[in-house]
């Protein structure tokens, strides 16, 4: 440029980004000084590639959101209330919530994508056509060999949503509680004839064969065609995230209201995660400064409260905890 001559509002904006953008690297330089420091060579996987005594620096995620001044962020197709399109066609929830918070704090524009399906979000991250996925992605074990996962962001839990007049003909009546339900399945020796809705590639299909290895799994597409098959009667119940199940059960409350049932409390604990691409040890550990500060702060309950006005919600011990009380639930 000559000297003297003003900048374009374009390279301002420019020069501003990258500021920013130096600015979130100096915040997390402490923790990735220190945690460098205690790894050896091969477990420093955001250095780059080892080539005999040589390391080939890689292109960290953050720089490239830098350089193209936008932060794609992959989320789930239709999850109340983290991701879902409302009565105007817009789509929010708290997942679009926080990935806008993450946007703004790097001062680059955000681009959601949104897959057919849950499935195609972890070869979506793989692939580098998004840079996180923030679609209230349970943090599993076997998840965790292909993608690197945040500090939990929601803790939740998988819960059993149950086909009323199912369960009756299987002779199982109201019981008490998940554990109540647990113990006469197995007393009855019912687990083969159990057949039991799970969504394809989530936490809870695991979960489904682990509960309950001689029943009937079958895997749908979406959540809502899972509830829909248990609200059929195609299946005596469905294993999914108590969150999801409440809210769907609140929304469809005249077709389902009598003939579903949550059965509390969640038959096993869960969180949620951002997942980014596996070896980008520096974009990692903004994302963790980044949820940190948002629990530390309630920013994700007053969210989920937002999308959630009629539920009973609490704080406890700085975590986002849930407590649903359907009966005393507004239209």
């Amino acid at each position: 440029m000559i000297q003297g001559q003003p900048q374009s509002n374009q390279g301002v904006l420019t020069m501003l980004r990258k500021q920013m953008i130096f600015r979130w690297i100096i915040v997390i330089a402490g923790v990735l000084t220190c945690s460098l420091i205690t790894q050896p060579l091969y477990a420093q996987e955001s250095t780059g590639v080892v080539i005999g005594d040589k390391v080939t620096k890689s292109p960290s995620t953050l720089e490239a959101v830098a350089h193209r001044g936008s932060l794609r962020v992959a989320v789930n197709p239709n999850f109340a209330p983290f991701s879902y399109k409302n009565e105007a066609g817009k789509r929010v929830g708290t997942d679009i919530d926080m990935a806008t918070k993450l946007a703004n704090a790097l001062g680059v524009k955000l681009e959601i994508i949104v897959p057919e399906s849950f499935g195609e979000l972890i070869p979506m991250l793989q692939s580098g056509r998004v840079d996180a996925v923030m679609a209230n992605m349970s943090i599993t074990f076997e998840r965790a060999k292909s993608v690197n996962f945040t500090d939990p962001y929601v803790d939740t839990g998988i819960s059993i949503l149950s086909n009323i007049a199912g369960l009756s003909r299987l002779g199982i009546f109201h019981p008490k509680s998940s554990q109540t339900f647990l113990e006469e399945v197995n007393a009855k020796a019912l687990g083969n004839r159990l057949t039991i809705a799970v969504t394809e590639g989530k936490a809870p299909q695991q979960v489904a064969t682990e509960l309950f290895p001689q029943a009937t799994i079958m895997s749908f597409p979406s959540n809502a065609e899972a509830a829909e098959a248990t609200l059929k009667g195609d299946a005596h119940l469905m294993l999914h995230d108590e969150i999801f199940l409440k809210v769907w059960l609140h929304d469809n409350a005249e077709r389902a209201g009598i003939r579903l049932r949550v059965i509390d409390p969640p038959v096993k604990p869960d969180v949620y995660g951002i997942a980014v691409k596996k070896g980008d040890w520096e974009w990692l550990q903004l994302l963790n400064v980044f949820v940190r500060d948002l629990r530390r702060n309630h920013e994700i309950i007053k969210s989920l409260a937002s999308y959630l006005p009629s539920f009973d919600k609490r704080i406890l011990s700085e975590k986002a905890v849930l407590r649903f009380d359907a009966e005393e639930m507004d239209d």
